[in-house]
């Protein structure tokens, strides 16, 4: 279910970056989390599909040296912020 809610949040990225570019002839920018910026499955790969002629550049951000990857176009590394644990607050 999570994965078709990804695909599903995917196709509606897409869409609405479509009627962005129709509307101004471009550029446009999604920001987005690396799993929807991913070129191997994620909007870029629906765009690619649906417009080939449109240019797509894909930005990846990691933290520490992680490795992101997903076929981005260029992929980006800073330190990682100090953050507590997320699920403290349900315990």
């Amino acid at each position: 279910m999570m994965v078709d809610s990804q695909r599903l949040r995917d196709m509606a990225l897409a869409d609405a970056a479509l009627r962005a570019l129709a509307q101004t002839g471009g550029p446009v920018v999604v920001i987005t989390g690396n799993g929807h910026a991913r070129m191997d499955w994620g909007m870029p790969a629906l765009l690619k599909i649906a417009a080939p002629e449109v240019t797509v550049f894909s930005l990846a951000q990691g933290e520490d040296g992680s490795a992101v990857n997903g076929g981005f176009s260029l992929t980006l590394d800073a330190p990682a912020p100090k953050r507590g644990d997320p699920c403290a607050a349900f315990t």
